[in-house]
């Protein structure tokens, strides 16, 4: 693909910032603003002065964070073999330093993030930073009520958080000292053109949108947060899984585990209000120290799961300030997460609705239901116009800090949106295997099966009409997510395995197991749909003072096999045959029912990606 595909040009002019010397009882903090994009601009005095320190500061963290594999660069290794006379030469040694500059510094300087934005609006003023690793995204928003507004000009710009003499100016800011603040756009400085990859904007859009999917809500002491940072600083995981994993039960407060060594926090949050028990286990624990600064400034906190292997959302409520941190599935997005939310946001052929949603949203933020009671629009119209907006940057949905429905705001990311075909997919491997997948008889899965602590194993078939060639893959996906033991024929594993990333038909095959299991999911509660499933294995488990009662119950045709037993411990096994499917399949949901009514939380979920 060339780069105009692959990403959209972003021009930016930021002059340098410059602030005064703090008086003992002032300081005056000036962010500047794209003298390129609109004119907004505010000028106030921050009421608190300590909350904006810590959120704008917490933004400058997100801004930086990158968790991915970073190349090493040998140049000044082979310089010093070349140094001591090793057999290696010149030629060989400028080669490298030229090919290194060619990969890494010349992509470093034209592609990049897009910078920070900052709205103004009727409400306040909101700070956004996505990560450049894709996994991260914050929103800091200040409340006019935590601001005594001189001037503004309400809109939508990007700011400066990355230079140095910014953060600096941000730790002078103290509770005592009189803090004015000043967004303004920049009249000098330099021109500078940066590559925003498509799939940057993708991922941002992706991971805003997730937040309207149906999640389990809940609140939790700062406090309980806290002690799971603390024992996460102190204690390193040496080996997998290393998920942070929440219990859920109606009527009782949340719980945390953490694995590997199931270390239990027993919340002191209010109790779990949800429909049904659940557990979900979420990855990329590590991210959370990005809110250490602020839990002293907590006053509540409430978590939004989507589910296992999917965004999460931490909404905090500072007081003065409230800042939203949305997860990823997984730290790395480019294969793990993909079939986390696909088909998630798909495009809407209704402009017209599209352009009354984002007129009503110009006059205000409003909830779905108000839009849906203001455009005379369907739900299901409504949630496919207000996605395929948020993919595009024009729509941001926003969580709440305490119960209630999330407002959708309108927001423009960008100057000019770019096209929805340019953010379909994240790359070429991926458009090739939703074409694929759009075939029938194209992606075959032969087998799929579970391993227990292992996790998937998967193994299927792809036939590739347009190449005139079927690939046999296989590969087993992890507790945490990750591809291991990967076979593939195709000629791009053959050549360099897994160190190009997953194939295209990795690819297809494992968007055609995540959609085959949220079908069987979705089936569950049919008869029809229960018809269709032959086999399968579902994981329950019961806290109790001895410990958690794990129960493996497995559908095979004619037979049933309960696997039971506490960690540490040999799990017992009971298998059981039956002289017909029918009569199988009646008796493990039977078992299934009774286990629930004994208090057991099916897992499975949580347990298996």
């Amino acid at each position: 693909m060339s780069e105009s595909s692959t990403a959209t040009p972003i021009s930016h002019r930021f002059e340098d910032a410059t602030h005064s010397r703090p008086r003992t009882d002032q300081l005056d903090l000036s962010l500047p603003l794209d003298g390129l994009r609109g004119d907004c601009r505010l000028r106030a005095t921050a009421l608190a002065p300590a909350v904006l320190r810590e959120g704008l500061l917490t933004l400058c963290d997100v801004l930086v964070h990158d968790l991915r594999r970073q190349p090493r660069n040998r140049a000044d290794y082979l310089a010093y073999l070349l140094a001591q006379g090793k057999r290696v030469t010149a030629e060989v040694w400028n080669a490298q330093k030229a090919y290194l500059a060619a990969q890494f510094d010349a992509a470093a300087s034209e592609e990049g993030p897009l910078a920070p934005t900052v709205t103004v609006d009727a409400e306040g003023v909101a700070f956004e930073v996505f990560s450049a690793d894709e996994s991260v995204y914050a929103r800091l928003f200040l409340p006019r009520s935590s601001l005594a507004i001189e001037s503004e000009a309400r809109g939508t710009s990007h700011v400066d958080l990355g230079a140095p003499q910014i953060r600096q100016a941000l730790r002078r800011v103290r509770a005592h000292r009189e803090t004015h603040l000043a967004l303004q756009p920049s009249q000098g400085g330099e021109t500078r053109r940066v590559n925003v990859p498509y799939r940057w904007l993708r991922a941002l859009g992706q991971v805003q949108s997730a937040s309207t999917l149906p999640a389990w809500s809940f609140e939790l002491d700062p406090v309980d947060l806290y002690n799971v940072l603390f024992v996460l600083r102190m204690r390193k995981a040496k080996h997998a899984p290393r998920a942070l994993r929440y219990e859920l039960v109606p009527g009782e407060r949340p719980r945390i585990i953490l694995e590997p060594w199931e270390q239990v926090f027993d919340c002191r949050g209010p109790v779990f209000e949800g429909p049904r028990p659940c557990i979900v286990r979420t990855w990329g624990r590590a991210r959370l120290a990005l809110l250490a600064r602020l839990l002293p400034h907590t006053r509540r906190l409430r978590v939004h799961l989507v589910g296992a292997g999917q965004p999460s959302y931490y909404a905090l409520d500072l007081g003065d300030a409230t800042l939203t941190l949305s997860l990823s599935g997984w730290t790395d997005s480019g294969w793990a997460g993909l079939s986390a939310i696909d088909g998630m946001t798909e495009p809407s052929a209704d402009d017209l609705l599209a352009r009354r949603v984002l007129g009503q949203l110009g006059e205000g933020p409003a909830t779905l239901a108000t839009l849906a009671a203001q455009t005379g629009a369907a739900v299901p119209e409504l949630h496919a116009v207000l996605r395929r907006e948020m993919l595009r940057g024009g729509v941001l949905h926003v969580l709440p800090a305490h119960e209630g429905a999330g407002l959708y705001h309108a927001r423009p990311l960008l100057a000019s949106p770019p096209a929805l075909e340019a953010l379909q997919f994240r790359d070429a491997k991926e458009r090739d295997a939703h074409r694929l997948l759009e075939l029938d008889g194209a992606v075959n899965l032969v087998k799929v099966h579970h391993l227990g602590e292992g996790g998937v194993r998967i193994e299927g078939e792809v036939k590739d009409a347009k190449a005139h060639r079927t690939y046999l893959t296989s590969f087993t996906i992890d507790r945490e997510g990750r591809t291991v033991d990967a076979t593939c024929t195709s000629p791009q594993f053959r050549r360099s395995g897994l160190r190009e990333g997953p194939t295209v038909p990795m690819i297809a095959l494992r968007l055609a197991y995540s959609r085959q299991q949220a079908d069987l999911e979705r089936a569950r509660g049919t008869s029809e749909g229960r018809r269709l499933i032959v086999a399968e294995t579902r994981v329950l488990t019961r806290r109790e003072r001895q410990g958690v009662t794990t129960i493996r119950v497995s559908l095979d045709h004619r037979k049933v096999i309960v696997r039971s037993g506490r960690p540490q411990e040999t799990m017992r096994s009971q298998q059981l045959l039956f002289s017909t499917a029918q009569q199988a399949k009646d008796a493990y949901f039977e078992r299934l029912e009774r286990l629930g009514q004994r208090g057991f939380v099916d897992a499975t979920a949580a347990d298996m990606v």
